[in-house]
């Protein structure tokens, strides 16, 4: 499982991740898969020998550090991706602010805190972005580049050319919310989906079901508003809006806020639970990444033109 190589023309960068957790390590796999030169870091003792198996894997070359300022020290780029809380990313960002190389941008991988809020007494508070992944980093290609009030353009900039080079698909969104998109968007179907099983609509399996077989496939290869204007055959989305879009309206009426009790958690868990059957987290994760490497390649062929057939090439 490799992320796609470093472009072709372009040098390693030294890039260093902070926090090794689970997103941390997979970001550190990402850039070594693509070439970059690696310096991690993190507060918690024993996650050293994962890194050090990607290594062995791919062209970086990565240094352990003992501390957050020497693993920034050389580094152009700064993946954070410290746990969710803006105390301690603050603290962090501190210890790190002497050592920062000047041109050094730094990019958060939160997922629920703003950039703005992340930059209140930051001492690098132009260079500091949100450059938020999707969970495995090192497979899924989104990265969600959000600046705050006071990040530069040419950091923004500098952010996103870089997530282009070691292979990532970066948008930028260019307002503040919280949870940014990604998540906001999983969020509303994962309201409806826990609102199916506390209303008795449907058990766990048939929710997931309805993702995998049915929407989830079609969502690889076409979003929301492709989908929709497929759906609106020759007409397109303005047919599909002008027909179906005052049914939609009054699906978001009709959306319900379901209150996730003790009782309603126990239920979820234990469906899941069922479902999920023998197999471990750790199996169903390692099964789940081989196959999204085969869904991304697929998505990929789908969304390349096919080549003019006039074309002389």
């Amino acid at each position: 499982m490799t992320a796609p190589p470093h472009s072709r023309g372009q040098q390693p960068r030294v890039v260093a991740v902070l926090g090794c957790g689970t997103i941390g390590c997979s970001w550190a796999e990402a850039f070594l898969a693509a070439g970059c030169d690696v310096r991690a870091w993190d507060p918690r003792p024993g996650y050293e020998p994962a890194l050090v198996s990607s290594a062995a894997r791919y062209g970086g070359t990565l240094q352990v550090c003992s501390t957050a300022a020497g693993a920034v020290a050389a580094a152009q780029f700064v993946q954070e991706s410290a746990p969710e809380s803006q105390e301690l990313k603050a603290n962090l960002y501190a210890s790190i602010a002497a050592a920062l190389a000047p041109t050094a941008v730094v990019a958060s991988s939160t997922s629920t805190i703003m950039p703005s809020v992340l930059q209140q007494g930051c001492g690098f508070a132009e260079r500091l972005l949100v450059g938020h992944p999707f969970n495995p980093p090192h497979i899924l290609p989104l990265v969600e580049v959000v600046g705050g009030a006071r990040t530069s353009e040419e950091s923004i900039e500098l952010a996103m050319n870089f997530y282009r080079e070691v292979g990532k698909h970066p948008i930028r969104l260019r307002t503040e919310k919280l949870g940014h998109l990604a998540n906001r968007l999983q969020a509303a179907l994962w309201r409806e989906a826990v609102d199916a099983v506390a209303s008795g609509q449907a058990d766990v399996a048939d929710v997931d079901a309805v993702i995998t077989q049915a929407l989830g496939p079609r969502w690889a290869l076409t979003g929301p508003f492709a989908t929709f204007n497929l759906g609106g055959g020759a007409g397109g989305l303005r047919h599909f809006i002008e027909h179906l879009g005052p049914a939609f309206e009054a699906l978001w009426d009709d959306a319900h806020r379901p209150q996730v009790t003790a009782a309603l958690t126990e239920t979820l868990i234990a469906q899941t639970s069922r479902a999920q059957g023998d197999r471990s987290v750790a199996q169903i994760a390692s099964a789940r990444d081989v196959a999204l490497i085969d869904i991304l390649h697929t998505a990929r062929t789908f969304s390349t033109p096919a080549p003019d057939p006039g074309s002389t090439g």
